[in-house]
């Protein structure tokens, strides 16, 4: 799987899915390097609030969406509905995990994955979607 991101720009208030992330060596130090796309400028533009980038897990949802870090799923267990979800990344398992919104529960995504009665779709992400993670 190739690595794709995207990157929630604060100024402009909206998603860029032009985003290339890039380590740069320099003395023998190492750096990330963030740039984005932007597609008004038509140019790539260095990115300093890069905690805002989100990576792609590589899965679509129920309706062919990719799913990105961040989004917020609606979980499904044999069509009834569960509640909505938030799909953070968790650097000391490397792993995505899955937040549920209404109760304090949280568990690697791939176990939802593994289950084949589950199934979910995006209905939003948690900087252009708000209001959804209090639904």
């Amino acid at each position: 799987m190739i690595p794709k991101f995207r990157a929630w720009d604060r100024l402009r208030k909206e998603m860029n899915y032009k985003v290339m992330v890039g380590n740069c060596d320099t003395d023998d130090e190492n750096w990330t390097c963030p740039i984005i796309w932007i597609e008004e400028k038509k140019d790539w533009l260095h990115f300093d609030d890069y905690e805002c980038i989100m990576q792609s897990t590589g899965l679509k949802d129920k309706n062919g969406k990719e799913i990105f870090e961040g989004d917020i799923l609606e979980i499904q267990d044999e069509g009834e509905v569960l509640g909505n979800a938030k799909l953070t990344w968790d650097n000391e398992q490397a792993v995505f995990m899955i937040e549920a919104i209404s109760v304090d529960d949280i568990a690697p995504f791939h176990e939802i994955l593994s289950d084949e009665s589950y199934s979910y779709r995006v209905v939003g992400n948690v900087y252009e979607n708000k209001e959804v993670l209090d639904a």
